[in-house]
C-alpha cells in the first residue's frame, strides 16, 4: 500500500514569543532540536476583559505543520490548527498599534539616534536671526522689522504647543521622512542591548548618530535602486539582443525566430496573446513596417517586435522555447541542419537565477529602501531552523552557484563542506540578497562571454560605486553629486563588534559573485555534454 503523502504533521512544542499578529513555537517534532515555527494569531484566540484585547492561549501547544507556503517570494514551513491545554491557559494583552511620534521615540533610543531635547530643538526651529538679517540688508526699516518677530513669535506659539509639534516639526525641518525608520533594523545597524549583551560594548561606548546619518543613507539608497534596476535592465537588454543578433545573422536564425513568433500566436496564454498582437500592430502605418514583409506572411514578424513587448517576467520564458526550437533540424536551402546556440543554451540551462531576478527589480522599482530587505535576516520567517539546519531545510545543495561558492570558500578560507554552507546559508536564505549576488554572478559568468561593451560598462560603474578599499580623493560636490555605498557608513560599529557593515557585506558578496563565475565557466569543459 503506497504512502499518502497527503497525511498530516502533527508536532508539539512550546510557545516562546507572542506578537500582535502571529507568534513563534519551539518544537523538537520534526527532527531538529529547538526549531523555531511560526503561527498567526486566529480570532479565537482574541478575548476581551476589561475592555481590552487578550490573547488567549497555552504555553504548551499540539499543532499541524503546513509547508511550501509562500511568503516574501521564499517558501517558509507554519504552524496552524493549534490546540492549547486547556488547564493551563494565559492572557496576554495585545498589543496596540503606536503612535508614530512614539515610533520615533523608542526607535531612535533602542538605535542611539540623538535628537535634541524639545527645548533645544524648540530654538533651532524658531531661530529668526538669519531671517532678520537678510531683511535688515533689504532696508526693512526698525519698525517694521517688530512687527514681523511679534508676528513670527504668534506663529511659532501656534504650531510648537507640545513637544510632540517640536518633534514633528523638527523632523521635517531635518528631511526626515516615516519611510526611514524602516532603515532602523538589526543586520543593517545594531541596537543597543545587541551592542551590550552580545558584544559588551557599554552604553557609554556605543557609537551615537544623527539625523542627518539617516538623511544620507537614504540617499545612498536612493541611488542604489537606481542602479540595479538599470543592471537588471541591463541583463534583460543584453539576452535580447544576443537573441535578435542571432535571429538576424546567424544561420538558421530567422527560421527558428519565425517558429518562436508562431509558438506565441498559437498559445493559448492570454500574456502571450496580448504579447503577440501588440507586437503585431507595433509598426503598422509607421514608414519603419517598411523593412519587413507584413503582407505575404501576415502572421510573421520580427522577433525584436515581440521582445518589445516583453521584460525580465516573460524573458525565461522566451528565451527557454528559442532554446527549445534551437536543438530542432531546419531545412535550409534544401539542407537539413541543426542550428545549436552554445551562449542561449548556456543561459537556459542555469535559468533560475534569471527568474530569481524578479524580487530584486521588484523590491528596487517600488520605491521603499532596498537596504533594509538586503540586510535584514527577520524576512525569512524560518531564518533560525534554515541556518541551524540548512541541508535538510532547505534545497541549498541544488543552488546553481553551490558549488562554485563552496569550492570558493574551501580556497579562500579553507573550510569544509558543512562550513562553507553555514556562510552560504545568509545569503541563499534571503531571496533578495540571493538575487543580489545572481545578479553579479550573470555578468561575469554570462554577459562577459557575448556582450563585452555592456559587460565592461558594468565592471566600471559597479566598482566605481562599490568600492571601499580605494582611498576616497572625491570632493565634497563630487560625493555629492556620485555617492558611493561606502557613504551610509559604519552603522554596525565595526572595530567594536566585528560585525560587518553592510557596505562590505553587499561590496564583498558581488566580488564572491565574480570569483564563483570563474570557477563555474571553467566546469564547463566537463560539463560540454549539456550543450550538445
Amino acid at each position: 500500500m503506497g504512502k499518502n503523502k497527503n497525511k498530516k504533521k502533527r508536532g508539539i512544542g512550546k510557545i516562546i514569543s507572542i506578537h500582535r499578529n502571529y507568534g513563534f513555537i519551539s518544537t523538537d517534532s520534526f527532527g531538529q532540536k529547538g526549531e523555531e515555527i511560526p503561527f498567526e494569531i486566529s480570532l479565537d484566540m482574541i478575548k476581551i476583559v476589561n475592555g481590552k484585547e487578550q490573547i488567549e492561549y497555552s504555553e504548551e501547544v499540539s499543532f499541524d505543520l503546513r509547508k511550501g507556503v509562500l511568503l516574501r517570494d521564499k517558501n517558509i514551513r507554519e504552524a496552524y490548527n493549534l490546540k492549547f491545554n486547556e488547564k493551563n491557559l494565559i492572557l496576554k494583552e495585545r498589543i496596540t498599534s503606536k503612535p508614530y511620534l512614539q515610533q520615533i521615540r523608542e526607535k531612535f533610543t533602542l538605535f542611539n539616534i540623538d535628537i535634541p531635547d524639545s527645548e533645544l530643538a524648540k530654538k533651532e526651529l524658531t531661530d529668526s536671526t538669519a531671517i532678520i538679517q537678510e531683511l535688515k540688508e533689504q532696508g526693512t526699516s526698525e519698525e517694521e522689522l517688530q512687527d514681523i518677530v511679534e508676528s513670527l513669535n504668534r506663529s511659532n506659539e501656534a504650531i510648537f504647543k507640545t513637544d510632540d509639534d517640536v518633534l514633528y516639526e523638527y523632523l521635517k525641518f531635518k528631511g526626515f521622512q516615516p519611510n526611514m525608520l524602516e532603515y532602523l533594523i538589526n543586520g543593517l545597524f545594531l541596537d543597543k542591548n545587541i551592542l551590550f549583551k552580545v558584544h559588551r560594548v557599554s552604553d557609554d561606548k556605543q557609537k551615537h548618530y544623527e539625523i542627518s546619518d539617516l538623511i544620507k543613507l537614504d540617499e545612498v539608497d536612493i541611488v542604489f535602486r537606481e542602479k540595479i534596476l538599470k543592471w537588471i535592465l541591463g541583463i534583460e537588454n543584453a539576452y535580447k539582443s544576443l537573441m535578435s543578433r542571432i535571429s538576424t545573422q546567424e544561420l538558421g536564425g530567422e527560421q527558428i525566430s519565425e517558429k518562436v513568433v508562431l509558438y506565441w500566436k498559437n498559445s493559448t496564454d492570454r500574456t502571450k496573446q496580448e504579447q503577440y498582437k501588440r507586437a503585431k500592430n507595433r509598426y503598422k502605418y509607421l514608414p519603419y513596417s517598411d523593412q519587413y514583409d507584413y503582407i505575404t506572411n501576415p502572421d510573421i514578424f520580427p522577433l525584436d517586435d515581440l521582445m518589445s513587448q516583453m521584460d525580465l517576467t516573460s524573458l525565461e520564458g522566451l528565451l527557454t522555447i528559442f532554446d527549445r526550437f534551437s536543438k530542432e533540424e531546419q531545412n535550409i536551402s534544401g539542407n537539413s541542419i541543426k542550428s545549436i546556440f552554445p551562449w542561449i543554451r548556456d543561459i537556459v540551462i542555469h535559468k533560475q537565477i534569471l527568474r530569481d531576478l524578479r524580487v530584486l527589480r521588484n523590491a528596487a522599482a517600488h520605491g521603499r529602501p532596498i537596504l533594509p530587505i538586503l540586510m535584514n535576516p527577520d524576512y525569512n520567517p524560518n531564518w533560525d531552523l534554515e541556518f541551524d539546519n540548512p541541508e535538510g531545510r532547505t534545497n541549498i545543495k541544488k543552488w546553481d552557484l553551490f558549488e562554485p561558492l563552496k569550492r570558493m570558500n574551501q580556497i579562500i578560507f579553507s573550510v569544509d563542506e558543512q562550513t562553507s554552507i553555514q556562510i552560504m546559508q545568509p545569503i541563499f536564505g534571503n531571496p533578495y540578497r540571493k538575487a543580489w549576488i545572481e545578479l553579479n554572478f550573470i555578468y561575469h559568468r554570462f554577459i562577459s562571454l557575448f556582450d563585452n561593451k555592456r559587460y565592461s560598462d558594468f565592471l566600471l560603474e559597479s566598482k566605481e560605486f562599490l568600492d571601499y578599499e580605494s582611498i576616497d580623493s572625491r570632493t565634497d560636490l563630487e560625493k555629492e553629486l556620485y555617492p558611493k555605498l561606502f557613504d551610509i557608513g559604519d552603522t554596525t560599529a565595526f572595530l567594536q563588534t566585528g560585525t560587518p557593515p553592510a557596505y562590505c557585506v553587499l561590496s564583498n558578496e558581488a566580488t564572491m559573485a565574480s570569483m564563483a563565475a570563474d570557477i563555474h565557466r571553467e566546469n564547463m569543459n566537463s560539463n560540454i555534454e549539456k550543450y550538445l
